[in-house]
């Protein structure tokens, strides 16, 4: 499954961006002490932007994984990529 953003006008079903409101979301109450806020298009916004802004860091750095698979008392270096938008990155 391909990393996925979220937009305002596809795709935020199922989205990372998706996933960070519904955490904000989960998170409120136990902070704030009281039921969290509707969403609107600037709590969205927000969600949207900083997804964006995570996968476009992974895309930009892989190195910063390091994979190493180990069989045995071998071990092997791996490599990862990061699919995004029907794009592999290496």
């Amino acid at each position: 499954m391909a990393l996925i953003a979220g937009t305002f006008t596809d795709n935020y079903s199922g989205s990372m961006a998706e996933a960070i409101e519904n955490a904000f979301k989960s998170e409120w109450p136990h902070i704030m002490g009281i039921p969290a806020p509707a969403t609107e298009a600037q709590m969205k916004l927000l969600c949207i932007a900083i997804a964006q802004g995570v996968i476009r860091h992974l895309v930009n750095h892989p190195e910063a994984f390091e994979i190493i698979v180990s069989i045995g008392d071998t071990s092997y270096p791996a490599s990862l990529t990061i699919k995004h938008d029907g794009t592999l990155y290496t």
